[in-house]
């Protein structure tokens, strides 16, 4: 009996004794176990650098690396392209698709410093060393405006994605300006979880400032604000192994000439948040008299041989001009019905033959574009939409946007809430950059605002509620 007693408390000291090891290494796991991602698997700094090449993971996302015809552009990016040439080394990116990649790739040295938007008070500070901040973000909520042309935007906002990517740990972020509103985190890099808002398929995210600063301008459709949270610091990621290198990028980053340089560069993303005004309302208010403008006959005479609505060429003439026959556009655009010499060429219109002219070209243009719609867009009021955006961009471009609806699961039929959002993104590198896109890029929210604009004045001009 004592013998087992005896054998008893040795057991008992011995579990002690592991529990107690255990205890003292919690969050240190042994090399033995050790997930690859945790700690250095190179010995690479800055001398071994110098004699090869800065290898810089970057996330494909505006505030990170872009990649455009003949062009790479990016804040992160071009800050690191300016260290490189302060330092004498020669600098390569390596774009990563997988944010969960980085950090290994990192580690195993197939990169040596992490441009992606990363914060030193992130999940990677166990993992990873950080350079002194170069700029500070804050969070914002981007969500759909309500809109009266797409009813499914009525509904509130009860859920907020937030990537799992994004520098905002989710806990920082406010309860008072989410409103009752649950924070989910989701898969995908911020830029991807910002794009299924401006498609609708989400109601709100969370974006960083100097996102919304830049969108609210791209995506008229989207509100931002309230700022979520506070601020949080963004800087460079290096292995825990690389602190020569580390400490070369906090002297670049505290050069008073590189100060001024990169200050330049941040103020090119930073600013305020500038809030466009509501989306068209669903009423509008009749005409008060019967007479739109002085070329109301000449309207009437060109809509009519082309079966036209002849208030849809006024409208058109009033968006396009405001009634001014010796209106000239910076692009070249000309006239009453602001036609670009070549297309007015194409059309057979001749400066000579005046305002009937620019009238007669303009009413057998967007019968053309009608013609070319109605195959694939059989709802009038849709296809009047779809004319409309061609007649301001080009078809080519609308075209492009009818396949990236159909490509992202979009009614490539229907301009409201699906077309229209689609060509929004086709000022975007990754998507005008696609196969399929075959004329490059487009600035789609002056089109957004153009079709609603024009719309609204024709219903104006017929009196319709």
């Amino acid at each position: 009996m004592k013998d087992r007693w005896l054998f008893a408390i040795g057991v008992g000291a011995i579990v002690a004794a592991l529990a107690l090891q255990l205890w003292r290494d919690r969050g240190q796991p042994s090399d033995a176990h050790a997930l690859p991602w945790e700690r250095p698997l190179v010995e690479r700094d800055l001398a071994e650098i110098a004699k090869d090449t800065l290898r810089v993971l970057v996330l494909r996302d505006p505030l990170s690396y872009e990649e455009r015809p003949q062009a790479v552009s990016g804040l992160e990016y071009e800050l690191l392209e300016r260290y490189a040439r302060w330092a004498g080394l020669h600098l390569a990116a390596r774009p990563v698709d997988h944010p969960d990649s980085m950090l290994l790739a990192l580690q195993r040295g197939a990169g040596d410093v992490i441009a992606a938007q990363c914060t030193p008070q992130g999940p990677w500070k166990r993992f990873a060393a950080f350079t002194r901040p170069y700029m500070q973000v804050a969070p914002y909520l981007v969500s759909l405006r309500h809109d009266p042309l797409v009813p499914a935007t009525k509904a509130p906002v009860d859920t907020v994605r937030l990537s799992r990517w994004a520098p905002f740990p989710r806990a920082t972020l406010e309860p008072a300006a989410l409103e009752g509103a649950v924070v989910v985190q989701v898969s995908g890099t911020p830029e991807e979880v910002m794009d299924q808002v401006v498609l609708g398929h989400w109601n709100a995210a969370v974006v960083s400032e100097a996102v919304a600063v830049d969108a609210a301008q791209r995506f008229p459709h989207l509100s931002f604000g309230p700022r979520l949270g506070p601020a949080v610091d963004l800087a460079f990621a290096v292995r825990t192994s690389a602190p020569k290198l580390r400490r070369s990028m906090n002297d670049w980053l505290a050069d008073p000439r590189e100060k001024a340089f990169a200050g330049a560069l941040i103020d090119a993303v930073e600013g305020s948040v500038k809030q466009r005004g509501a989306l068209s309302a669903g009423r509008v208010k009749p005409l008060l008299s019967d007479t739109i403008s002085p070329f109301d006959s000449l309207f009437q005479l060109h809509a009519d041989s082309l079966s036209l609505d002849w208030r849809l060429l006024a409208a058109v003439a009033f968006k396009e001009s405001r009634f001014d026959t010796g209106a000239v556009s910076s692009q070249g655009a000309e006239g009453l019905m602001q036609m670009m010499p070549g297309t007015a060429e194409a059309l057979g219109v001749d400066a000579k033959d005046g305002v009937s002219g620019q009238v007669r070209g303009a009413s057998r243009y967007l019968a053309e574009l009608d013609t070319i719609w109605r195959g694939t867009v059989r709802a009038e009021d849709q296809r009047m939409k779809f004319v409309l955006a061609s007649y301001n961009s080009g078809p080519g471009h609308i075209k492009d946007a009818q396949r990236l609806a159909r490509e992202l699961g979009l009614d490539p039929g229907r301009w409201d809430g699906h077309v229209e959002r689609a060509l929004m993104l086709l000022n975007k590198p990754r998507y005008y950059m696609l196969p399929f896109v075959r004329n490059g890029p487009c600035k789609g929210a002056h089109t957004f605002l153009y079709v609603r604009e024009v719309g609204n004045t024709f219903r104006r001009y017929r009196g319709a509620h």
